[in-house]
């Protein structure tokens, strides 16, 4: 039998609302959200640790209400058709994709740990040389166990940027 493992942490002892441990996952396909869920729950994220969202919009709108401190981010993600009930529109002033959401998030919270997802290299990107750097984590599809593991210890290790804890 396999002994259970321990639960996900992040570094919190600096955040008395918890907020180190909050982990938001972007992405559009429902499998593919669904598979990164239940993979972060199988590392030991709590279920109140973490929020998932389909579009920029939603993404956007948790953020500024839940403030997480890692996400997860499509690189290919894609406009809704049809957003759900309470998720504002998407507009001309918001970002067209994954790339351009993970540098708005950074843009509004420094401090926010990035991990893109992407079927291709995320260097080849309009966030290369933030991954290149090392200030974004990067994650080939498909997502696996081992992958989203290492690259979640790699967040959660790292120290965040020099701008970051101006709050």
């Amino acid at each position: 039998m396999t002994p259970p493992r321990a639960p996900f942490r992040g570094d919190g002892d600096d955040e008395p609302d918890g907020r180190e441990r909050r982990i938001m996952v972007v992405e559009d396909s429902a499998s593919a959200r669904r598979l990164l869920q239940q993979l972060l729950l199988g590392l030991g994220v709590g279920l109140p640790d973490l929020r998932l969202a389909a579009s920029v919009p939603e993404a956007l709108q948790t953020f500024a209400q839940w403030t997480p401190a890692i996400v997860f981010v499509d690189l290919e993600l894609r406009p809704p058709l049809h957003p759900p009930p309470g998720v504002p529109p998407v507009t001309d002033a918001m970002p067209k994709d994954g790339a351009e959401l993970a540098l708005e998030l950074l843009r509004r919270d420094p401090s926010t740990r990035l991990i893109v997802c992407s079927a291709t290299d995320a260097r080849e990107t309009i966030v290369g040389d933030l991954v290149r750097a090392g200030r974004i984590q990067a994650i080939v599809k498909p997502l696996l166990a081992a992958k989203v593991k290492d690259v979640l210890d790699r967040a959660t290790t790292a120290p965040p940027s020099p701008a970051s804890r101006r709050r």
